[in-house]
């Protein structure tokens, strides 16, 4: 049997310091955009450019942001994230607000982007691909789910009925669009696709960032 793909994961709650405290205690509320935009930068920051999976989970309980600097703050680091600017990195936004999963869907789908959703961080492997894929490319992250979260694809044909050239060509897209690993092994086994939210989770801690939470000041 195949040993369970490794990632780091990458926890962050308290997502933004720099947060007019307008509600009840433990509720940050953002509306300036130049906020949001240096603390995406902090963020942006903290992440390592390394060749294993990393899963950047964000936690928005008792955070609000305005539509627009969740725009400044979302949009810019998830399209980095796509272009492989930080290297191979999903994107794990956890919220218990329905609007604002509404708002971030509508974002994803708009813009292509390779985000997942869900309720709490403490489970992402519960978290749901949002980015606006085809029921086929639904259909074939179930599979592989289904598979163990880890899948050649001879092996996606094979479950699938269908051809390998045509398991191929699902794998790879979904690779490139941000929803796969690809984990290149020769001709002979054949390149294994991994689904990030069931890989091996070992903690990744940005102490830089944690030490900015506590003390609730910028170095930028």
């Amino acid at each position: 049997m195949e040993e369970s793909p490794k990632a780091r994961t990458a926890f962050l709650s308290h997502l933004v310091p720099w947060s007019y405290h307008d509600g009840p205690a433990n509720s940050l509320v953002l509306r300036d955009r130049e906020l949001a935009t240096r603390a995406r930068e902090e963020l942006a920051s903290q992440l390592n450019l390394l060749d294993d999976l990393q899963i950047l989970i964000l936690d928005l309980a008792g955070i609000t942001l305005t539509p627009l600097t969740m725009q400044e703050f979302l949009l810019p680091l998830a399209q980095r994230i796509r272009g492989g600017e930080y290297g191979t990195v999903r994107l794990v936004l956890s919220t218990t607000d329905p609007g604002v999963a509404d708002f971030v869907r509508y974002m994803a789908q708009a813009h292509q982007l390779p985000l997942y959703l869900c309720q709490s961080p403490f489970d992402f492997r519960e978290a749901t691909p949002i980015g606006g894929l085809t029921s086929t490319e639904i259909s074939t992250l179930d599979t592989v789910v289904t598979l163990g979260g880890y899948v050649t694809a001879s092996a996606l044909a094979e479950t699938a009925g269908i051809r390998p050239s045509a398991a191929t060509n699902r794998l790879v897209n979904l690779d490139r669009e941000g929803y796969l690993l690809r984990q290149p092994r020769g001709r002979r086994l054949g390149d294994l696709f991994v689904e990030p939210r069931s890989a091996t989770a070992t903690p990744l801690v940005c102490e830089e960032w944690y030490e900015l939470m506590e003390t609730g000041t910028s170095t930028i």
